[in-house]
């Protein structure tokens, strides 16, 4: 058959192969753009938590050299983490006290121990304890909802721990929209090739 239509059959076998070989970079393409976008979000995370790990060591100076009793320090402290551009940063303490959340001081007293992701796994015990084990800083990856009530969606966070007052402090990131540019960038590409 191809004898037959030799010209008409090699250049269809061409735009053929051009097009799965053009489907093959871009997909290569996506997913190196994905790998970044995840590492430049968690470069983020790592540098909010350094910047709130300065505040508590600097309160916590402060504390040690006489200027502020404990518990002002402390309460400080967390009022201070609000002014991260916005950040939205967690603190609990050992016994999983719900400290700081949203962006602000958590006076509920909420503990969060028995708190559960989709999967079930218990999101806090997991952070805690590996945040526990690490003295740099850990990346936890959990299913968790955007808002109170809502779907829940795949989120990364990245924890540290704060012995000396012993609390466990973190940042997140909801990774569904890195997926959703990555959707919408394959989607206009097929567009474009359509």
């Amino acid at each position: 058959m191809c004898r037959r239509y030799s010209v008409t059959c090699k250049i269809t076998l061409c735009v053929v192969f051009s097009l799965i070989t053009l489907m093959f970079i871009a997909l290569g393409y996506l997913s190196i753009l994905r790998g970044e976008m995840l590492a430049e979000r968690k470069s983020r995370l790592v540098n909010i938590i350094n910047q709130t790990e300065a505040i508590f060591q600097r309160y916590d100076l402060y504390y040690q050299s006489g200027v502020l009793p404990l518990e002002q320090a402390q309460k400080q402290a967390l009022k201070r983490l609000s002014l991260l551009d916005g950040n939205y940063i967690f603190v609990f303490d050992d016994n999983y006290t719900l400290l700081a959340s949203l962006g602000g001081l958590d006076n509920s007293t909420h503990n969060v121990k028995m708190l559960q992701d989709t999967n079930g796994d218990y999101t806090y015990q997991i952070i805690y304890e590996k945040a526990k084990k690490s003295t740099v800083g850990t990346f936890v990856s959990y299913c968790f909802p955007l808002f109170i009530g809502g779907k829940s969606v795949r989120k990364i966070s990245y924890s540290k721990r704060f012995p000396t007052w012993g609390w466990t402090y973190g940042t997140g990131v909801y990774i569904d929209d890195i997926d959703s540019i990555i959707s919408h960038t394959l989607i206009s590409f097929d567009e474009l090739v359509v």
